[in-house]
């Protein structure tokens, strides 16, 4: 998983797939490279990411919760469409800030 900081922003990008054998090793590496070291703002790009189960799904509502708990946010971003539409089935749509644009993603995060 590369990690990038621009700024007061860290980026993480993720491995082609997010699921039960490497799920908690990941958000583990975010709570610990992120969150313990101050950052409030967090982008998960999912670029690479072509697969994602439940258990990738609840992580990602673990970082994005424990981003809210800290007064941050998350952005996932560069999400393929199977994921988007695995997300608006689950109603995570409404509920995590989903973005295709790093701008974009960099702005919601900075207001």
């Amino acid at each position: 998983m590369q990690k990038s900081v621009l700024g007061d922003v860290i980026k993480f990008i993720l491995p082609d797939e997010l699921e039960l054998t490497n799920a908690q090793q990941i958000k583990k590496t975010i709570y610990e490279e992120a969150f313990e070291k101050g950052f409030k703002k967090v982008i998960l790009d999912l670029s690479k990411t072509k697969y994602i189960d439940s258990t990738g799904l609840g992580v990602m509502v673990a970082i994005h919760k424990q981003a809210l708990m800290n007064a941050g946010a998350v952005v996932f971003l560069n999400l393929d469409s199977n994921i988007k539409g695995l997300l608006k089935m689950t109603a995570l749509d409404r509920i995590l800030n989903i973005y295709d644009n790093e701008k974009e993603a960099i702005e919601f995060l900075n207001k």
